[in-house]
């Protein structure tokens, strides 16, 4: 995938995601609000119920007050006052059975008895429904004269709005206070005295049948009202936001692998240009030397067999060089390579690495210096990989080296003061690395780009095989660099202890 499309998928994504976290913030707003709604709408009914029981209620004492001031006997329910006040008084059943006694014995006719029944029927309405006004006269004058703190008592009050409110689904805790129509306080719960906004509380209007209305109200305030709405979609909301937090790191995720794996096949397509390049050249000269000696003029002349001969050499020495650099690659990819470890003498492998590269860097015109200092230079090491660590630290230094300056390679071992630590320390004046590629180098497939200094041939591997092999040997590396100045390369392993 090409990486202008990579960006325009990325680009795509992240106004998706930006549409999909307004959306979400839109929503949960939309839903507190509704949960708002409801609550209030809860409260409303509350309070209005609540004002109903208590109106009646209070018609019920006054009922009860003329029940008693007419010479009842006992005291009765609402339920019981509601079938006093039906046409079911001793007195006018007995005149009925008469009636109908009279009928049976034939001396009224049906015509006559359903008139009598009828007649004391209405006189027994207008008997209740005299009760009825004249109680319903007395509460309409007396009751709104009387202060709202007589005609309530707080502690039942905060019973039955407590029940309404839990049959709403209110199961919450709650202040209140009563006004009068003077605004007034009249009385005030404890959490209450601090509330002085508006929007705080919910009224209601106290008894508001009163033939004479005072604007008595109640106030009522929840403290924990916003955390309740909050709370009811809290979850919900955490849910949303955790679910479209994991899916935006794995777009990032999997945006950023993308890329990763552009730079990879990018490197990969270099390596295999490369790697063409390098073996094509050996194979060239050695077909070409093989065709040269079938040639019958050429075995006839002892100078020529000995330059092809020489030619076929050094061109199959390049080919196993760079065939064992692509063997690295296997190195690389397999974290269970064997390793045969052994103690050796890391100054005598130095040593033996230096004198076989001489040659090579005297051909540079370059010169290279061994400084063997290490006292304790014995380590448990795989000779063959350490060897070729060392190896392909020099041979990047000529590499990089400067066409128009000598190469001047320097090759140390040092010991920290308790001699439980060895450095070998690999040092040039060649080119030098940039920082911003220095970070970079120990990088699979990475090669620093050298411009128009001179062109330089490789795989990228030689550094990324040298950082895994140091590290199979529970040692670190790292690089210094200067442009122009040169590059040090310092690695890090334990010593055998003494």
């Amino acid at each position: 995938m090409k990486k202008q499309k990579i960006i325009i998928l990325a680009i795509i994504m992240c106004l998706t995601f930006i549409g999909l976290t307004i959306v979400q913030f839109n929503y949960f707003d939309t839903l507190v609000d509704m949960r708002r709604e409801f609550f209030e709408d809860g409260v409303k009914q509350a309070l209005y119920r609540t004002t109903r029981i208590l109106e009646d209620e209070e018609i019920q004492k006054y009922i009860d007050e003329e029940l008693k001031r007419q010479g009842e006997e006992e005291k009765t329910s609402v339920n019981d006052l509601n079938r006093s006040i039906t046409p079911i008084d001793i007195k006018p059943l007995i005149q009925d059975k008469q009636i109908i006694k009279n009928y049976v014995k034939g001396r009224n006719s049906v015509s006559d008895v359903s008139k009598n029944l009828h007649k004391e029927h209405q006189k027994t309405f207008k008997k209740q429904k005299v009760k009825f006004s004249d109680v319903a006269m007395r509460w309409s004058k007396e009751a709104p004269e009387k202060p709202i703190e007589e005609r309530i008592d707080t502690e039942h009050l905060a019973v039955v709005l407590r029940k309404e409110l839990e049959k709403c689904g209110l199961n919450i805790p709650f202040e209140f206070s009563l006004v009068n129509y003077k605004s007034e306080r009249v009385f005030t719960s404890l959490g209450f005295e601090s509330i002085n906004d508006v929007h705080d509380y919910y009224s209601q209007i106290l008894f508001p049948n009163d033939y004479t209305p005072k604007l008595n109200i109640i106030r009522v305030y929840f403290p924990t009202r916003d955390t309740m709405i909050v709370g009811q979609i809290a979850r919900f909301a955490i849910t949303s936001i955790v679910i479209t937090v994991i899916l935006f790191l794995t777009f990032v995720a999997a945006i950023l692998l993308l890329f990763h794996q552009k730079k990879v096949n990018e490197l990969r397509t270099d390596f295999m240009n490369n790697m063409t390049h390098e073996f094509k050249t050996p194979i060239s000269s050695i077909s070409l030397a093989a065709q040269m000696l079938c040639d019958d003029s050429i075995n006839s002349n002892p100078g020529m067999m000995k330059r092809i001969s020489k030619t076929i050499v050094d061109e199959t020495k390049r080919l196993s060089f760079q065939v064992e650099k692509v063997l690295q690659i296997s190195l690389l990819e397999n974290e269970k390579s064997i390793m045969k470890f052994s103690d050796c003498d890391v100054n005598q492998i130095v040593s033996t690495v230096v004198d076989n590269f001489n040659i090579k860097v005297k051909s540079k015109g370059g010169n290279i210096i061994a400084d063997l200092k290490a006292v304790n230079p014995w380590a448990t090491v795989d000779e063959l990989h350490f060897t070729n660590i060392i190896f392909n630290l020099l041979d990047n230094a000529v590499k990089y080296s400067k066409p128009d300056s000598p190469l001047e390679l320097k090759v140390k071992t040092r010991n920290n003061d308790n001699e439980d630590t060895l450095y070998v320390i690999v040092e040039d004046n060649g080119i030098g690395i940039k920082k911003e590629h220095l970070r970079k180098i120990f990088d699979k497939f990475h090669r620093v780009p050298t411009g128009n200094v001179h062109n330089v041939k490789g795989f990228g591997l030689g550094l990324a095989y040298v950082k895994k092999m140091v590290q199979k040997h529970n040692g670190t590396i790292k690089a210094e660099s200067e442009p122009n100045i040169g590059t040090i390369f310092t690695i890090e392993i334990p010593t055998l202890k003494k």
